[in-house]
């Protein structure tokens, strides 16, 4: 069970100093990291950039679990929600030349105009013709439960489960569920089924944290394992459920970005040793 390493963890370095995906797969190299996820959004010039990224990943050993991209059904127009389906159709056609099987994607973002019962037939109208494309790809779309619109695992089911393709599955993020007022251990309870890919992030409850939960509450992103998500439960229920797809930190919190890797690293690659696997 090795850890994969999501391009959004060194988001905040990644925009300071003006990065490229180039530069993310230098330092994945540099500690020793052989699988990643990269995202839609760090592309300077895809095109230009996708020819250095292969020849990157193929000299130096490094395969890519997972490829996101950051589409939004969750809108009024049906010209915007074509543009939503054009970003998830992308991100099919890029993973599969860069030879991930996965692609992450969302249902959409929460605003005052929509609610998710509202907005349900647009993102199942979403996902079910991207899933159908995928499905002929050989790439499997894996739902995040992101945000507070669809962040819940009942909601992330019936998304499922009306769409009913087995391109479509659960990319259960660990961390996210705190900040829909929903315990990580009856979400899993919810989605073990259904996930395909799975976010290791944690957070942590605190006063002067950054994300606000649906019930007022606050909480900021901690180094795996140290946080309220119980990664330790989480992955050993995953193990014994025969899950054998990617786990992938994400992390999210404040201060050196590199440091917040290492030491989740550790975390995880210490708690799968005392689960002696």
């Amino acid at each position: 069970m090795k850890l994969s390493l999501s391009m959004w963890s060194m988001h905040r370095t990644t925009r300071e100093k003006q990065g490229t995906v180039l530069d993310f797969l230098a330092f994945c190299r540099q500690e020793g990291i052989d699988r990643v996820e990269l995202l839609d959004v760090f592309w300077k010039d895809k095109e230009a950039e996708i020819p250095a990224v292969l020849s990157f990943l193929k000299q130096n050993g490094i395969t890519l679990s997972s490829y996101a991209v950051g589409n939004d059904f969750v809108k009024g127009t049906p010209g915007e929600r074509a543009e939503a389906l054009r970003v998830v159709i992308d991100g099919i056609e890029t993973a599969g030349r860069l030879g991930a099987s996965v692609v992450r994607v969302f249902s959409g973002n929460m605003s005052d105009a929509y609610t998710f019962d509202s907005a349900l037939e647009w993102i199942v109208s979403g996902l079910g013709e991207a899933a159908a494309l995928a499905e002929q790809a050989g790439i499997t779309l894996c739902l995040e439960n992101h945000g507070k619109l669809a962040g819940k695992g009942d909601q992330v089911l019936e998304i499922l489960k009306r769409v009913g393709s087995p391109a479509l599955k659960s990319t259960f993020d660990t961390g996210n569920f705190l900040l829909v007022d929903e315990k990580p251990l009856h979400a899993l309870d919810v989605l073990l089924p259904h996930i395909g890919h799975v976010h290791i992030k944690d957070f942590a409850e605190t006063p002067a944290g950054r994300y606000e939960a649906l019930n007022g509450k606050t909480y900021e992103g901690v180094f795996a394992g140290e946080g309220d998500a119980r990664l330790d439960i989480i992955v050993n229920r995953l193990n014994e459920a025969g899950y054998n797809g990617a786990y992938v930190l994400e992390y999210e919190g404040t201060g050196d970005e590199t440091e917040g890797i290492r030491k989740s690293y550790q975390n995880f690659n210490h708690l799968v040793q005392t689960k002696g696997d």
